[in-house]
This record gives structure tokens, sequence and C-alpha cells, in this order.
């Protein structure tokens, strides 16, 4: 490993270690009541109410929680889809209520190989979880890299990041195989990407 990749991962994991622990610290009542803010901002944005098909997750660790977005979409007819890991990648997996999610790989409720499997380019829109973003929608995951390698020729624009306004950093150290969304959505409200969404 070259000492610039080296020192990158050293920031990126001072940076995880910190927000993870800020995280951890949220109580129940405070995860619920920030997740429900949240998903009413994500409501709001027009790419969402234009996407005929969304894929979302399963919450772990206090991550923002992501079922009344569920209940939302499935109300107003939208097909949902959520991930499943393969190899070292994502596959996402349709479902029409969460009983049908199970138990996968890191104790994250995933989708089943039995569902029906997307094209990933016909869902419209990734709703994608992370430890920080920066406003350029830069985006810090767990270190695995499933979604940049999942979602590396998916637009931009088609990717929103759920996160706590505590985590969006003002940058947050990245390499090449680093993927951006275009949106972040925290309770306080929705940060468009400063890069133009037309990238990848």
């Amino acid at each position: 490993m070259k000492s610039g990749s080296f020192n990158i991962k050293l920031e990126k994991d001072s940076i995880r270690n910190s927000v993870a622990n800020r995280r951890s610290a949220l109580s129940d009542v405070e995860v619920k009541q920030k997740s429900l803010l949240i998903s009413d901002n994500l409501y709001s944005l027009e790419v969402l109410k234009l996407s005929n098909s969304i894929a979302l997750y399963s919450s772990i660790h206090n991550e923002v929680m992501t079922e009344s977005i569920f209940k939302e979409a499935i109300q107003t007819e939208k097909e949902v889809y959520f991930p499943r890991v393969n190899g070292s990648s994502l596959d996402f997996h349709r479902i029409h209520y969460l009983e049908q999610l199970k138990i996968g790989k890191f104790g994250v409720l995933e989708s089943q190989a039995h569902l029906f499997k997307a094209d990933i380019k016909q869902i419209d829109l990734f709703v994608i979880p992370a430890l920080a973003f920066d406003k350029s929608g830069s985006r810090l995951g767990y270190g695995k890299g499933y979604y940049d390698r999942a979602l590396s020729n998916i637009s931009q624009s088609k990717k929103v990041g759920l996160s706590y306004s505590f985590q969006v950093l003002d940058s947050v150290p990245i390499d090449k195989d680093d993927r951006k969304v275009g949106f972040i959505v925290t309770e306080q409200g929705i940060v468009f990407s400063r890069r133009k969404l037309g990238g990848k």
C-alpha cells in the first residue's frame, strides 16, 4: 500500500470511529424522530416523486430508519427493492412487505434470492446509507465498498444519501473507487451535491 493510500485509510478510519460513536449515542427516541423528519424531507424531493422504482436499505447501528419510506412508497405504488450481498457486490430484489427481508451477511436484513431481481439500470433512485458525507456528495461507508462497486455505473443524480446532520462534514477523504451521491437528506433539509448531477 502506498503511503498516500495508507494515510487516506487512516483518515477514513478516524472519521468512521468518530461518527459511529456519535451515532451510537443517539437514543431510540432521537433515531425515530430524526428518521421521520428525514423521511418527510426525502419525499419533498422531486426526483423521488417522479420515481417509479426505488432501492432502500435496512438500517443497523442507529442508521436513519427507512420503514416509513417503504410504507409511503408502497402506498404510492412504487416498486421497492432491497439489496442482497452477492459476492463482492450487491443485487437488488423487489419486495412487497418487510417480512420478506431475512438476516443476511453482516447481520443486515436482506432481500431474498428467489424474489424478482432488477436490472440495476432500471431502478430510478437508490437510497443509500453511510457513516459520513460531504457537501460535494462524497460518501464514506463502512469500508467494504459494496455500494461503490454495485453502483459504479449509475448516475450520481440517481443516488441519494440519508444521514443525520452531524454526519455531513466539510470534506471526507476519497480515493479513485469512491462514488458520489447527488443528494444528501438530513433532518435539517436537503444538501444538493456541488458537483454537476449528471456525473457518476
